[in-house]
């Protein structure tokens, strides 16, 4: 039977739950084999990997290890070391007025799982959730991108020789596939990907009351005040940028300059991609290509409207947009309204802190955002400006890669968080095993109710509940 026809995906889910019921929850050596297993498949397949991600995605070797494999194996480990302590349970007694009450919280896994994984990082977004979900003991379903044909073959190929269906699956399929998935009856669906699909996905899972962690994007901005400015900040923000050819949730959208500096930033700018990239960036290794003609389209939009100050140079065929730097877009442009998500960065003077901030035309809740600056103050004032789960000063990209931080958004951007301990409890759920030891018993307590009664409770209330 083919993976793809609708009565095994739409069955999927409830054969994967009954095998997590037979077996019983997996221990935590079960789930360190499972993950080890995980790990195996990514170190013994790295070349494959790489190569399924150039062809995706144009990304140079570099960049698919670390940014794909080697966050992915640092995850694992990590998981794998603390596992054992996040599910311990957590005992305690407490005396009221009467009895005794003893408490056992516990983690416990959802069930089965859906993962629909993103075209960006097409190995890193379909494994990352899966290796949260397998830790707090569920079985996965996941759905890697279709825009990344190449490496969803291959992750098709690689995890499902590895594992039983019942177990950790994936299923390779378009939208419509997407669609048949999202009606299933999962206990859980995790998306990464755009606003408009993660509406469509939580109004799907709606219908069933199936919980939905959405991992989505926004405009981040990059703040540079009067004191922020150095060639090492610059060459942070334009790595940044332009890493997986600016196909990156977390990228810096938009860069704002203070007015004092803002011609040096741009001279600036150029010298550094030109050094990342040479004079002919379509020629370099080192620099990665559009994924889809339709989001290729959008970038080449998107250049003219505004004046290049560098860049601009693109290659339908070729899929290459050239790294491009972008200044005096009108008011209401959709380059200012909408999430770039590729190799575009415009540059946009201030004068005032506090003025930009209250402008309207910094998206507060977006998946991140980043400030350079020296001035504690300005600082300060950044953080209570946005709503964003992280801010970042003086770096830019870095703080995803680490597993003590959560990943994830609020508002616009998303909601849910993942990556190391709160992967594991996203992924799971308290379940608390509650007994009573009675020594006295409140008799009051049972109809009929009388006055007398209540005023007893009145006084009581904080030793008898």
């Amino acid at each position: 039977m083919s993976d793809n026809e609708p009565h095994f995906l739409k069955t999927l889910p409830e054969r994967q739950r009954e095998e997590l019921l037979f077996t019983g929850r997996p221990s935590v050596d079960m789930v360190k084999k499972q993950l080890l297993k995980l790990k195996s498949i990514l170190m013994e397949n790295e070349a494959a990997l790489i190569e399924a991600l150039h062809s995706d995605l144009g990304k140079p070797a570099f960049e698919s290890f670390s940014s794909e494999i080697a966050i992915l194996l640092n995850e694992i480990d990590y998981v794998s070391r603390h596992l054992a302590k996040w599910n311990r349970p957590v005992r305690s007694r407490h005396l009221k007025m009467g009895y005794v009450e003893s408490l056992e919280r516990m983690r416990h896994p959802y069930g089965s799982v859906l993962i629909i994984g993103s075209w960006n990082y097409p190995v890193q977004l379909s494994l990352m959730p899966a290796i949260g979900a397998m830790a707090a003991g569920n079985r996965c379903v996941i759905k890697p991108s279709e825009h990344a044909p190449a490496s969803a073959e291959l992750l098709k190929e690689l995890i499902n020789q590895a594992f039983p269906p019942e177990q950790l699956h994936v299923v390779t399929g378009d939208a419509q596939t997407a669609s048949l998935l999202t009606s299933a009856p999962f206990d859980l669906i995790f998306f990464t990907g755009s606003g408009k699909t993660g509406k469509a996905v939580a109004e799907q899972a709606a219908k069933q009351l199936t919980p939905v962690i959405l991992e989505l994007g926004g405009k981040n901005p990059c703040i540079m005040d009067e004191t922020g400015f150095s060639k090492a900040a610059i060459r942070d923000i334009v790595w940044g940028k332009f890493l997986n050819a600016g196909q990156t949730c977390i990228a810096p959208d938009t860069l704002f300059v203070h007015q004092s500096i803002y011609e040096e930033v741009l001279t600036e700018i150029s010298a550094c991609i030109s050094a990342f990239y040479g004079d002919r960036p379509q020629a370099s290794g080192d620099f990665g290509r559009i994924c889809t003609h339709a989001h290729f389209q959008k970038m080449v939009d998107f250049i003219g409207e505004g004046i290049v100050r560098h860049g601009g140079e693109h290659d339908s065929n070729d899929r290459f947009i050239a790294p491009t730097v972008v200044t005096d877009m009108k008011a209401g442009s959709p380059i200012l309204e909408e999430e770039i998500f590729g190799p575009v960065l415009p540059v946009i003077p201030y004068t005032d802190l506090k003025t930009l901030l209250s402008s309207g035309g910094i998206q507060r809740d977006s998946l991140t955002g980043y400030i350079f600056s020296k001035y504690k103050n300005h600082i300060q004032l950044f953080k209570e400006h946005m709503r964003s789960p992280t801010i970042s000063v003086n770096q830019v990209i870095h703080h995803a890669a680490s597993p003590h931080i959560a990943f994830g958004g609020v508002g616009r951007s998303g909601y849910g968080a993942y990556h190391g301990k709160a992967g594991f409890l996203a992924f799971s759920y308290e379940k608390t095993d509650y007994h009573t030891y009675h020594y006295l018993r409140f008799q009051g307590k049972f109809p009929p109710y009388s006055d007398q009664n209540l005023k007893a409770l009145k006084k009581l209330r904080r030793w008898l509940l």
